[in-house]
């Protein structure tokens, strides 16, 4: 697996496929996200995988006091032993955050990762203020030619699982 410390530093000449998000504890919801992004990778593309650091709740709304599941470097071992061929790891600032949701398929997902297709989980959010949806991400996918699959919550004893319910239960 390469890891890059930000998107710009990040070069392909194949498409690739996507998935972003915090990934705290990579629990049984992300294994189920990255396990697609894995079986969707062909020879002619690579599997990527967009994550931040600090956390964005750390940066948006002050909240120092997180508790994450997992460190980085944790993070990143999680995320290797399932194949996977891309890590990015980007700054989340300030800057970042008001990206519109437009902007960063377009400047991002298009431009610097040539997107074929994104797998994310059911309440993925993203965007300035986290304004954009599934049903965003379908348009802009439509409109900048790339697939889109959302996987269903995973469940353990008919609770979905989500890091901030681990955290919670911790």
């Amino acid at each position: 697996m390469k890891i890059f410390n930000s998107i710009q530093d990040f070069k392909t000449t194949s498409g690739t496929i996507v998935t972003l998000g915090t990934f705290d504890g990579v629990h049984i919801g992300h294994r189920k996200i990255i396990e697609r992004l894995i079986q969707n990778t062909d020879k002619n593309t690579e599997s990527l995988v967009l994550t931040f650091f600090p956390h964005p709740r750390m940066v948006l709304q002050g909240d120092s006091e997180i508790k994450l599941l997992n460190t980085i470097d944790e993070k990143a071992f999680l995320l290797q032993e399932n194949g996977l061929d891309n890590l990015v790891i980007h700054a989340f600032d300030q800057a970042f955050s008001r990206l519109t949701a437009e902007e960063f398929v377009k400047n991002i997902l298009v431009d610097i990762f040539n997107i074929k297709k994104i797998i994310i989980g059911h309440d993925h959010r993203f965007g300035r203020n986290r304004t954009a949806n599934i049903d965003d991400l379908i348009v802009f996918g439509e409109h900048y030619n790339f697939e889109v699959e959302q996987i269903s919550p995973q469940e353990i004893d008919e609770v979905s699982v989500s890091s901030t319910k681990i955290r919670n239960a911790l």
